[in-house]
């Protein structure tokens, strides 16, 4: 029963927010580290994206063409391919960015650095 105890002393609550802030400052440090990165990475999916679209859009109007040979639709599903896998690929990316920022919320480690007292 007595490890059920636990301690309220101020000495167990300073250490408790010293090591708070301490660990609040490494995530403030990982996410001003990492946002450049984010920030790159969403631009990179914009201009990549949009090039995409546009093959991805031609190739399947251009898919719709029955005066194609057997060898232009192979060579046009090849196109259609690599397309898909870039785009799958640029947003794989920019989800792993998007998903660890969302999990270092740079608001949420401010106000709670901002809140917390010298320690």
């Amino acid at each position: 029963m007595a490890d059920d105890v636990v301690s309220t002393s101020p000495t167990a609550t300073s250490n408790s927010s010293a090591v708070d802030k301490q660990e609040l400052s490494r995530e403030l440090q990982m996410v001003l580290e990492i946002r450049p990165y984010i920030l790159k990475c969403l631009s990179l999916n914009h201009d990549i994206n949009n090039p995409l679209a546009g093959i991805i859009g031609y190739g399947e109007i251009l898919s719709e063409e029955e005066s194609l040979t057997p060898e232009q639709k192979g060579y046009l599903n090849q196109i259609m391919t690599c397309a898909e896998r870039i785009r799958a690929k640029i947003n794989e990316l920019c989800e792993e960015k998007i998903a660890l920022q969302g999990q270092l919320d740079l608001r949420e480690v401010v106000e709670l650095l901002s809140k917390g007292k010298p320690g």
